[in-house]
């Protein structure tokens, strides 16, 4: 029996010691995951906590078909998704958080010049903001899985449940969506 098995099985017994491994494991993914589609930190933190209490009640029922972070991901991915349909929002990803792990007062500089390429830097992650929050969910859902946590396009399909040629198409109208939003935001820039 593999690890993964062995702690899928501990967790099928209720043990609380592998169910605080899970949280310290998946939380922050979790969590990065769920605040780039839904971009609220308390409504993040509430979904997150769904998902592991929904793991606590339905692991018996994992059949392990998929690896037990796939199957996670998708609970994730599901919740903020309902969370989006239910509250009929459009939201805006923060291109910092989106395209950065730093910290906000990470990377800032003290001379004129970078002061201004930091004000630069931030009008763009306003423009991409405002574009991103264009995007219907399941592109924002494909595309961060794809461009920010690095699945494979078959992994994503399994986490949204879809074909890895549904897959394909939703990061790539996302793109075009992205390239047709922005295009006259760096035209005006560079003018």
């Amino acid at each position: 029996m593999n690890q993964e098995k062995a702690f899928i099985q501990a967790l099928k017994n209720k043990e609380e010691e592998a169910f605080n491994q899970l949280i310290a494991m998946y939380q922050p993914l979790l969590s990065r995951v769920i605040f780039k589609i839904v971009s609220d930190k308390d409504e993040t933190q509430d979904l997150v906590q769904e998902v592991f209490i929904q793991v606590w009640e339905s692991i018996a029922f994992f059949k392990e078909e998929s690896s037990l972070k796939t199957w996670i991901y998708r609970l994730g991915i599901n919740k903020a998704l309902s969370y989006l349909k239910k509250k009929d929002i459009r939201m805006a990803i923060s291109f910092h958080t989106w395209f950065s792990e730093k910290k906000p007062t990470e990377g800032l500089s003290s001379s004129n010049e970078s002061t201004l390429s930091d004000i630069f830097r931030n009008e763009d992650h306003n423009a991409i903001s405002a574009a991103l929050k264009l995007l219907p969910a399941q592109q924002r859902a494909a595309f961060v899985l794809s461009k920010q946590e690095g699945l494979s396009n078959p992994e994503i399909a399994t986490v949204l449940n879809t074909s890895i040629s549904a897959v394909e198409s939703l990061v790539f109208r996302a793109k075009q969506r992205l390239v047709k939003e922005l295009l006259p935001y760096y035209q005006n820039k560079i003018s």
